[in-house]
């Protein structure tokens, strides 16, 4: 997998940093070999107008006609916007289905650290595949995935199973999301946890036990080492629950606030999302990649 992606990226300008994820490179519960899903990659850049401008040279077929006049005419931070991420989809590469994600580095680690926006920070607190990376990225991926579990066990009872949790912190990025309520599977936060449940626990055992002890896939939490940690959460979340006078120790109320925050952000960034596809991707392919999700949620 892994050389067929860095085969597509040579094709292509040179990046920062790239990942794989989802369906297309992990296996996830509820897919068949048949369901074929693309590949999906985030590739971090220097400069995210300069690269596409240089790929629709390299690469002219990646792009729509109108996504070509977008990209051409449209200032850099107008392209950055809220998400900081360009899609392309349905890209056909030697036999390959791609879609790719194009992350300016300063929003990305910005982004990461901050939790200002969620749209990426939530795709990396899953399962991801380091194709090309540093220790710069490296870096800002941990501290992100630490304050994820460190924020689902804030909302946890004192004991809670690790089945739990993960699906407590993976559900994180799709609170609010738009796009679940009418063209995602309704399964896709469990089928996620159960396909990929060894991945989640090579990541998050050893932060874990950080603030807990963890027996049989059974958590019993340490709270004075959770509440030792609350001035290291993201600064836009923290600022959010002293705003609202939240008591870090009463899980549901940290809980009730946490899901808020991310709703109200999420519910707009996937908006924003789906509307600036249509622009970078175009119209056709943009509504055969929405069919294709929409195949998803009606699936038995």
């Amino acid at each position: 997998m892994k050389e067929e992606i860095l085969d597509f990226l040579s094709a292509r300008p040179k990046v920062v940093a790239a990942y794989g994820y989802g369906s297309g490179v992990f296996k996830q519960s509820g897919y068949t070999a048949k369901d074929n899903p693309q590949l999906d990659l985030m590739l971090i850049v220097d400069d995210l107008k300069a690269w596409h401008l240089e790929n629709m040279h390299l690469n002219p077929k990646d792009y729509s006609f109108f996504g070509k006049m977008y990209f051409k005419l449209v200032k850099n931070n107008k392209l950055i916007g809220k998400t900081g991420v360009t899609y392309l989809s349905n890209i056909l590469y030697k036999n390959k289905i791609y879609k790719y994600g194009v992350i300016d580095k300063k929003f990305f680690l910005e982004a990461l650290h901050s939790w200002n926006s969620f749209y990426i920070p939530g795709r990396f607190q899953k399962n991801v595949l380091e194709v090309i990376s540093n220790s710069e990225i490296r870096n800002a991926i941990a501290e992100n995935r630490e304050n994820a579990m460190l924020i689902s066990l804030l909302m946890s009872e004192k004991k809670v199973s690790l089945t739990d949790i993960l699906v407590k912190l993976c559900n994180l990025s799709y609170a609010g999301d738009t796009r679940m309520a009418i063209a995602e599977n309704p399964h896709k936060v469990i089928n996620i946890v159960k396909g990929s449940k060894k991945e989640f626990i090579s990541i998050y055992e050893s932060i874990i036990e950080k603030y807990a002890k963890m027996k049989d896939e059974m958590i019993t939490i340490i709270p004075d080492k959770l509440e030792n940690k609350i001035n290291d959460i993201p600064a836009s979340l923290k600022d959010y629950l002293l705003i609202n006078n939240v008591d870090t120790s009463d899980n549901k109320l940290v809980e009730k606030y946490v899901l808020e925050y991310l709703s109200n952000i999420n519910k707009k960034e996937s908006t924003y999302q789906t509307i600036k596809g249509l622009k970078t991707n175009g119209l056709v392919r943009s509504v055969k990649y929405a069919y294709q999700k929409v195949k998803k949620r009606f699936r038995k």
